[in-house]
């Protein structure tokens, strides 16, 4: 299965290419024995949005009149469950909207670098595409968990930070 991430956005995506690709390689790797083995492809509209443009889709969509670092918009989610179609061999997932600004400013505050903010984001908002969630404690120690997995998979990919 080969696994796409397209770009889209407003913003400069400078951080982007090579976090993508490894990235990409990452999400085939953990989606390529579940759910949609049997895609021929998987893909991700990944879009860099202002902070301005967060804080519209954040209050326009979850109501919270605020910007905030990552947004995901998923296609196959029904009652909080990931429920793609069967049978397609090309699968979109959906959307991931992350503000370059909004996670600027996170890492600054955290004392994070930059790219493991940034590498954070993307990765939590394509789980939230495959129906993960962080809505209760159960279920956000099982999204951390994925998310530290897949993290791991990709710094050890890059060559750490």
């Amino acid at each position: 299965m080969r696994f796409s991430i397209e770009l889209s956005g407003e913003s400069d995506p400078s951080p982007a290419p090579p976090l993508l690709e490894a990235l990409s390689g990452e999400f085939e790797d953990y989606l390529g024995g579940g759910t949609l083995e049997r895609c021929r492809s998987v893909s991700v509209v990944l879009t860099f949005a202002s902070a301005e443009r967060m804080r519209e889709l954040n209050s326009r969509y979850r109501g919270a009149d605020e910007s905030t670092d990552v947004l995901s918009f998923p296609m196959w989610e029904t009652g909080g469950e990931f429920v793609p179609p069967d049978g397609w061999r090309d699968l979109p997932l959906g959307d991931v909207v992350v503000s370059l600004e909004v996670v600027r400013q996170n890492a600054n505050e955290r004392d994070i670098n930059y790219n493991v903010e940034v590498a954070l984001v993307v990765v939590h908002g394509i789980l939230h595409l495959i129906g993960f969630d962080h809505d209760t404690e159960h279920r956000r120690e099982e999204m951390w968990a994925e998310q530290d997995r897949i993290l791991s998979g990709y710094f050890n990919r890059v060559g750490g930070v």
